[in-house]
């Protein structure tokens, strides 16, 4: 803050910046690497992906900006333009999806209880365009009766759960065989062999 000489107060806006970044770098954890327990009990470190806390720094500012010209004195959240499940360094939660790209598995978590598991065919592991993303991700939405569409195919899909752009899960009724080697050589982006 500086003050001029008709008490009149203004911010220095780079230093408000500067702020922020120290607290997006405490707190945000899109990206971040985390230590995860598997299905098979095994510790992996994880990283990248679109899931977690993202502080909004923009309006963080403003807001503080003004709790500040008002005078108060409060703790507060920040003001997040994304959220995970929990805080802390295991953010995840225990409500979650879990696939193991070389296993060729996905597991369903639902309040720490496993609800369902099978075998998959991820994104063809030869391919740039169809591979599937290592990552931690958030389901942007679930839908029924979708039809997935590409550059030279229309395939309709009872459950369809993007998580990354194009990328998502979904069951693959054109699939008599999941998991293995498939992925390999013909995988798609998350089909799923619904229990």
């Amino acid at each position: 803050l500086t003050v001029d000489e008709n008490n009149e107060i203004t911010f220095n806006e780079k230093q408000v910046e500067s702020y922020m970044d120290v607290l997006a770098s405490e707190y945000n954890t899109v990206a971040k690497t985390r230590n995860f327990v598997t299905s098979s009990k095994k510790v992996i470190n994880i990283g990248g992906g679109s899931y977690g806390w993202a502080i909004n720094k923009v309006k963080e500012s403003k807001d503080l900006t003004s709790l500040i010209m008002e005078g108060k004195s409060i703790a507060k959240q920040p003001a997040y333009y994304q959220t995970a499940l929990s805080h802390g360094k295991d953010d995840i939660g225990n409500t979650y999806v879990e696939i193991d790209l070389t296993g060729q598995h996905i597991w369903f978590y639902k309040n720490g209880s496993l609800i369902t598991q099978g075998d998959v065919v991820t994104g063809n592991d030869g391919s740039d365009k169809t591979r599937t993303p290592i990552g931690v991700y958030k389901i942007n939405y679930k839908e029924k009766n979708a039809t997935l569409v590409g550059e030279n195919y229309a395939s309709p899909v009872e459950y369809w759960m993007p998580f990354n752009k194009g990328i998502g899960v979904h069951d693959a009724s054109w699939r008599s065989n999941f998991g293995g080697d498939l992925y390999k050589t013909g995988g798609s982006h998350g089909c799923v062999n619904s229990p």
